[in-house]
């Protein structure tokens, strides 16, 4: 696959934006290590404005990226490429099955398009996240050894292992999806050719 000039730039743009999210933080943590921040948004905005291809390249630069600058080197943009790629699938399956696209979208057919990209995201990425936690991030960003892993977590959050980690997922999903959503229609209306 060859992209254009414009695809590039875009690319190159929004992953500054994010590493620059990701040094300079809007973010809420949790207690065992995810933030819930900014930094997948300008990478959901380049899928927007590319395509599917311009957006798994995007994921694939924000996992170096954030490999190279983060304080969580590798492992934490491994987990936030991994926690990217489901909101990603779930954009480009509900584009698909609902036809969608920026020319022709009216308020009610955007809405159906953000709210079944939410939940065909969050239908993948809680699981995906549960499980990755459970069997070696929290270990690795932690220390903590495997077997305590739900008892520590549940001990830090009282609620249900999988809760402590789906919820916060579901609310990144929120922000990834409508945040990225609500700035690419203003840059749209401005810039059409964008997509051109």
């Amino acid at each position: 696959m060859r992209m254009s000039s414009k695809e590039i730039a875009i690319l190159g743009i929004m992953l500054g934006l994010s590493l620059m999210l990701e040094v300079i933080p809007i973010e809420m943590p949790t207690v065992w290590g995810m933030r819930i921040d900014l930094v997948a948004v300008p990478v959901i905005m380049a899928y927007l404005l590319t395509d599917f291809m311009g957006g798994l390249t995007a994921i694939f630069l924000l996992f170096v990226g954030l490999s190279l600058i983060s304080p969580t080197s590798w492992l934490g943009g491994f987990m936030k490429a991994s926690a990217t790629l489901p909101v990603l699938l779930g954009l480009e399956v509900a584009r698909r099955v609902i036809r969608f696209n920026f020319e022709e979208a009216d308020g009610r057919k955007l809405i159906t398009f953000g709210v079944l990209a939410y939940l065909l995201g969050i239908a993948i990425r809680i699981p995906l996240m549960v499980a990755f936690n459970y069997y070696f991030a929290i270990q690795m960003f932690l220390g903590i050894p495997h077997g305590r892993v739900v008892q520590t977590v549940e001990e830090w959050t009282h609620v249900p292992f999988w809760v402590a980690i789906g919820l916060p997922n579901a609310i990144q999903t929120v922000i990834d999806v409508f945040v990225s959503l609500a700035v690419t229609l203003p840059v749209l209306r401005r810039l059409p050719h964008l997509l051109g």
